[in-house]
């Protein structure tokens, strides 16, 4: 009797999550689910497993079938990052390292990131949260950077010459047209106009949004992006942060859509990093405790992705984001 209960249990929780998960284009409280899809994952393969002992068959059959519902949002960008592989070689073509890090205002051990982040993303580096614990850490980065901008607890430096920068802000025109409170909402975020090695010019931004549950502000600050961003030229820019959306929920795939650049994080877990648990006195975990990719880079045509992944430990509850970029040729264009 025990073990029917059980099996009974185990393909309701199925069937439970499934459900939900069906329903998350509805609603941002049921798309939050999809945001630690792994997680479900994990808890939805053991509740498949526990009931294929049972001798019924039926209840075997429906919690496969409802496992195979909780798979499915996922499996394309497991398989895009499976399938992921580094650019070719392009001797002459100009490559540059950066990164993107979330410092944690109560992170562990903040100045890790000062001595392990420059020699990893020497030509542009995006910092946010850099306040609270990790302030010193923002400004003992920035001594080791030629240039920088700041807006906020946002921070971009640049070993590269930086020509302009400020805070992302909507055009005058967006700001003239708003109605309701949503069209004035736009996340922490500094760009920087950098100038490249053969003379030309690229946009960086560094950008941390909100969570996307339980309020509406998450929506609220992707469309104030994207609109902000809009007035730069689309093909060099380059937008990296925290965006608190992890594949596969609906929110990631919005970001995707509104910024009209192509994400290159596929599939790289940077939260929650090793500080999460050392700053709540539980040691460091024997192994990487990363499951969700919140962390991102967008970029737009002109650069191709040599080369992408988590960086190390930095006391933070995320992981750096570290990535080499390469400037396509005008003849490589595709």
């Amino acid at each position: 009797m025990r073990h029917t209960i059980t099996a009974i249990l185990a393909t309701g929780l199925l069937c439970g999550l499934a459900f939900l998960l069906m329903l998350a284009p509805l609603w941002r409280g049921f798309d939050a689910l999809r945001e630690i899809w792994p997680i479900l994952l994990v808890i939805a393969a053991l509740a498949a497993l526990s009931v294929q002992a049972n001798r019924h068959r039926g209840a075997r059959l429906l919690s496969l079938a409802a496992f195979a519902v909780v798979l499915l949002p996922g499996v394309g960008e497991t398989l895009h990052a499976w399938r992921g592989t580094p650019a070719d070689p392009a001797p002459g073509a100009y490559e540059i390292a950066i990164g993107t890090h979330n410092l944690w205002g109560r992170n562990a051990s903040p100045m890790q990131a000062a001595t392990l982040l420059p020699p990893r993303a020497p030509d542009v580096l995006a910092l946010q949260e850099s306040f609270g614990k990790a302030r010193e850490t923002g400004e003992a980065l920035a001594a080791q950077y030629a240039f920088g901008a700041r807006c906020r607890s946002n921070r971009l430096l640049s070993s590269l010459p930086i020509l302009d920068s400020g805070c992302v802000e909507l055009p005058p025109a967006v700001l003239a047209a708003a109605t309701i409170p949503c069209d004035w909402e736009m996340p922490p975020a500094v760009w920087a106009r950098i100038q490249l090695p053969d003379g030309s010019e690229a946009v960086f931004v560094s950008v941390h949004l909100t969570w996307p549950f339980p309020g509406a502000t998450q929506d609220c600050q992707r469309r104030g992006l994207s609109r902000a961003l809009a007035q730069w030229p689309q093909e060099r820019l380059v937008v990296m942060g925290d965006f608190n959306a992890a594949a596969p929920a609906f929110a990631l795939a919005r970001l995707d859509r509104d910024l009209g650049l192509t994400r290159r994080s596929i599939g790289i877990a940077t939260f929650p990093a090793e500080g999460r648990f050392q700053q709540a006195g539980l040691g460091i975990p024997p192994v990487p405790p990363m499951l969700l990719g919140i962390d991102h880079i967008f970029a737009g045509d002109d650069w191709e992705t040599v080369s992408i992944e988590a960086g190390p430990n930095t006391g933070s509850d995320h992981r750096p984001l570290l990535a080499t970029l390469r400037l396509r040729t005008p003849d490589a264009q595709p």
